[in-house]
């Protein structure tokens, strides 16, 4: 009788055993399979994509200004013009007025020569924006000094002559070459500091390079117009005041306006995508 009762006790405790191992299997087979999906979801969340920086990238433009017309989007244009005062910025002005457009100039201050001064006048008195593009466009000056120091003095030179010139008081800049990668974070940080901004582009038109090949130039330009905004790059050169009349015909029936920079309407523009400026 007693061997019986053994035999009863140790099945209990057998089956308890068995029983106490299989809950604890499946409780860690569901965590397991809890833990998975929770890290797989985290995985998807945090995931990220290394961020290139080339010289020239190009800009996702988010423009915080209301694009909106009657509930209807807009798609702005912004053409911007390098290197001057030259001597055919009258030509360029006569164009834009012709065709009713407003336009961004980003001069060089040792370019204002007395007689390109009522030039200069008429970029503001016809609703343009005179921007700053350095004093001397001088890379080593502006980026081999070990600081940011003759870069910001330069501009605040040309924005001081500006304002002489034609009583404007501009804050934008185009950095010579443009600000990558030669203008690092403290670069940046100083300049955004000094009171200053920075406009990079989404399109260059590499109409410094084709000099003789205006085809090369509306290639660079009208095929890569896609997004609701654009700010094109170009320069002062008669190549590109001979096709400019071509230019904004093309771009005006991709469906676009055209606008001048407007200090009050100023959205971050740079290939570092840094909001300081």
């Amino acid at each position: 009788m007693r061997q019986r009762s053994d035999k009863a006790r140790r099945k209990k405790i057998v089956g308890r055993t068995l029983l106490a191992v299989v809950c604890l299997l499946i409780g860690i087979g569901i965590y397991s399979l809890f833990s998975s999906v929770v890290l797989s979801v985290d995985a998807k969340e945090h995931h990220e994509t290394p961020a290139s920086f080339p010289a020239y990238e190009v800009v996702n433009m988010n423009k915080n200004s209301p694009i909106e017309y009657g509930g209807v989007k807009r798609k702005i244009v912004y053409l911007t013009f390098d290197d001057g005062p030259s001597p055919y910025q009258g030509e360029f002005l006569d164009v834009l007025k012709q065709n009713n457009v407003k336009a961004t100039f980003f001069m060089v201050g040792q370019n204002m020569t007395p007689e390109r001064e009522a030039n200069m006048k008429r970029v503001v008195e016809e609703g343009h924006y005179a921007g700053l593009h350095s004093f001397t466009h001088d890379y080593k000056r502006l980026y081999k000094s070990g600081g940011s120091a003759n870069f910001i003095e330069e501009n605040k030179k040309t924005a001081a002559l500006i304002k002489k010139i034609t009583g404007s008081d501009p804050h934008l800049i185009r950095a010579p070459y443009g600000s990558a990668p030669q203008i690092g974070e403290a670069f940046r940080g100083d300049i955004a500091n000094a009171g200053f901004k920075l406009w990079d582009w989404t399109i260059d038109s590499e109409d410094w390079k084709y000099l003789d090949h205006p085809a090369r130039i509306m290639n660079n330009v009208i095929p890569n117009l896609h997004r609701d905004v654009e700010v094109i790059l170009f320069h002062e050169k008669k190549t590109t005041l001979d096709i400019l009349p071509q230019i904004i015909h093309d771009i005006r029936a991709k469906g676009y306006e055209f606008e001048a920079y407007n200090e009050k309407d100023h959205f971050p523009l740079n290939f570092h995508h840094d909001n300081r400026l």
